[in-house]
């Protein structure tokens, strides 16, 4: 059976919702998003508005805060030589670039050290460690990692190191022997607000240092408000830029401190002094030459800034990117930009390989309307990339994806992998780590590391496991919606009262509509068929919307197509003109014409079970069959596995094979070993075409005969 895709609409307190519509003068939408978001009246919604429920808390409040900068203090007496340990993720990059900004500020000979992701792999290594005695470093402080470094903390007390941790990862029950263990997530925390990111940890650590210089007291007292309420502010202007930024690409809850970091720091983006972010806004498009800057909002950087600093540490040197982001020329921050957009092309290239290499895989091996869980090898895949396309397969097929790399190696590959809601994925791994050298991560991605010998053992263990647990329920995709828009509702007046819930992210989402039957009247390819515009009609008006990372020729909608979307509505401001944009985030076919599909589907299955017989119109001929392989030619003629959609090559491509016979032809190549096929949807097919050492008529196949009659 076809799957329809399931959207529900979050409930909201329909009175409150009026109230707080009509005391601040609300459309009903934006008063029911605000409900949604815990305001139930007039003050609480404007308190979320002004952002007034946001705070920023004292950081001697943070267990261990005191001792840290005390023993900064006694670094810059001392100069010492201070090494900041960071992550290669855009949190570490953005938090090492922050603490070694204060330690030069602060006149201290600092250096800075970023693990390589292939060969030093995550966290605090002791190799690392001992390297840093050659270079005479008697403080080390950690940024976004180390809260499980035991042993390698111990090493470097052992060589004569001291070591402050700031991190914001889940602790052990025991926690490192340093000077000092910052992170808010320690049991013993004063701390109101948990949820900081590492490069906040850092941020916080500045500012404890920076009101402790000011007041000489490591807590806060009421006589100093304003004097701590000024140097606050002075940290902000100096790192909030940067502070933001990692705060947003770490998926951190936009609620309560985040709020205000990363609504001061994007407003502070579009001013930067940094010469390495503004460099990087430049060459992302961001910023114009002319230093014109487009609205810089939490998505425009979690989707275009992020992932060209995060492509430094998969592919590259995440350190070049720390370089960036410290230098004081114009030239060489422009060279390191332009070298991010480099490495994320690169990225995206290496990436597309590999999902058409998983697709033949699964084509060859899953059938993935049986299979509860994809499981893919190879000794090529880049295992900087492989958890980006296993999150890809996962949302295509919805089923959890582990991928795993031998790159080449006899020895351990390594694995990472994506789950659907319900499937607990770290607790399956953990059902099978006997088969593991090592893992780890959450309910929803995991990472891990096995011998060879294992893994057909691991595969088998873990597809037991998913078979077991994964229930039908689990294998409808749910999206969430906010509420229903009609029409008249896409407006410049709503978009702008959108942005007052601004800003978006994890914990307080950008707002997702939903508009029903919708007529797709054109689709226009947009940067080479990278992304697409489509043009609507809904309720006789015409709409235009952008579906970015949706190439042309993937789209399985054609002009004429009745569909539901799903959207988001901002303001779009060109040439001083402000509209309403829409930008689609997904679609499908309405219950009507999904109807369609699903009576075709079920003929289809009946034919195959012997329920009914095939009529005229399903049975292929020689010509049907030289159709469809000319349209299979013309799909994978540049690459080796092409998704091709069934209500495009019927509608538009094909004379005289409707979507029955469409599927028999498929069935009778693939019996002829001219082609492997997987389909999650019974809509759009993944076809790989192979080389074919002999040629086998038609009616050699049990199903052509078997259709035409023949014993």
């Amino acid at each position: 059976m076809i799957t329809r895709k399931k959207w529900t609409q979050k409930d909201f307190d329909s009175e409150s919702s009026s109230q707080i519509a009509e005391a601040l003068s609300l459309s009903p939408i934006t008063a029911a998003l605000l409900s949604q978001r815990g305001c139930y009246d007039k003050k609480s919604a404007l308190s979320f508005i002004n952002k007034e429920n946001a705070t920023m808390h004292d950081p001697f409040l943070l267990t261990d805060m005191d001792k840290a900068v005390m023993r900064i203090v006694k670094a810059v007496h001392r100069h010492d030589k201070v090494m900041v340990y960071g992550d290669y993720d855009v949190d570490g990059i953005t938090g090492t670039s922050v603490l070694v900004q204060f330690f030069r500020g602060l006149g201290l000979n600092v250096g800075y050290h970023i693990p390589e992701r292939l060969t030093e792999g995550y966290g605090v290594n002791s190799d690392a460690v001992k390297g840093f005695v050659s270079e005479h470093v008697s403080l080390i402080v950690t940024v976004d990692t180390g809260i499980t470094a035991n042993e390698e903390v111990k090493l470097a007390n052992e060589l004569g190191m001291d070591v402050i941790v700031t991190d914001h990862h889940e602790c052990r029950e025991k926690l490192p022997d340093a000077v000092a263990v910052i992170d808010p997530k320690r049991p013993d925390n004063r701390y109101p607000f948990t949820d900081l990111a590492g490069v906040g940890v850092a941020f916080k650590l500045i500012c404890a240092y920076n009101c402790y210089i000011t007041t000489g007291r490591t807590g806060y007292d009421p006589e100093d408000r304003e004097l701590i309420f000024e140097v606050i502010r002075d940290c902000y202007k100096q790192y909030g830029d940067i502070v933001a930024l990692g705060t947003i690409a770490d998926v951190m809850p936009v609620m309560g401190e985040n709020r205000l970091i990363i609504a001061y720091g994007l407003n502070k983006m579009k001013k930067t002094k940094n010469k390495g972010l503004l460099a990087l806004l430049r060459a992302s498009e961001i910023i114009t030459g002319d230093g014109e800057a487009k609205k810089i909002t939490s998505t425009s950087v979690g989707f275009i800034l992020a992932p060209r600093i995060n492509a430094a540490g998969r592919l590259g040197s995440a350190s070049r990117a720390v370089e960036m982001f410290l230098t004081d020329s114009d030239d060489q921050a422009a060279e390191l930009a332009a070298w991010l957009c480099d490495m994320n092309k690169e990225r995206q290239s290496v990436e597309i390989k590999i999902l058409q290499e998983a697709e033949e895989q699964i084509a060859k091996k899953i059938d993935v309307s049986k299979n509860r869980i994809i499981i893919l090898d190879s000794d090529t895949w880049h295992h900087g990339v492989i958890g980006i396309v296993a999150s890809r397969i996962t949302d295509k097929y919805h089923l959890p994806c582990i991928l795993i790399s031998f790159d080449g190696s006899e020895g351990d590959g390594k694995g990472s992998g994506r789950s659907i809601d319900g499937f607990d994925l770290l607790a399956a791994i953990t059902a099978c780590s006997e088969k593991l050298v090592k893992y780890g991560g959450h309910k929803y991605a995991a990472g891990l590391s096995l011998c060879r010998s294992d893994l057909d053992a691991f595969r088998e263990m873990m597809t037991a496991y998913a078979n077991e647990h994964i229930t039908d329920d689990m294998l409808v995709s749910n999206v969430e919606y906010d509420h229903e828009l009609t029409a008249d509702d896409v407006s410049v007046q709503l978009a702008n009262e959108l942005s007052k819930l601004e800003p978006y992210g994890e914990g307080n989402p950008v707002p997702l509509f939903l508009m029903r039957d919708v007529k797709v009247t054109d689709i226009i390819p947009l940067k080479e068929g990278k992304h697409t515009r489509i043009c609507f009609t809904a309720d006789g008006k015409p709409i235009q919307a952008m579906y970015f990372g949706m190439p042309t020729s993937e789209l399985p909608y054609i002009p004429g197509d009745r569909v539901d979307i799903l959207l988001n509505l901002s303001e779009n401001e060109y040439r001083g003109t402000v509209s309403a944009q829409v930008l689609i985030r997904d679609m499908r076919y309405t219950e009507d014409y999904f109807a369609q599909f699903e009576a075709d589907m079920n003929v289809y299955e009946y034919i195959c079970d012997d329920i009914i017989l095939p009529q005229n119109e399903h049975i292929p001929n020689r010509d049907d069959c030289a159709a469809v392989f000319k349209l299979i030619k013309k799909h994978t003629q540049n690459n080796a596995c092409a998704d091709i959609n069934a209500n495009k090559a019927v509608k538009t491509e094909l004379k005289n094979v409707e979507y029955v016979k469409f599927r028999f032809i498929l069935d009778i190549f693939t019996e002829l070993g001219l082609i492997q096929t997987a389909t999650a949807d019974g809509v759009t097919f993944s076809v790989k075409l192979l080389p074919s050492s002999e040629k086998r008529p038609l009616a050699s196949s049990h199903i052509y005969q078997r259709l035409n009659g023949v014993d």
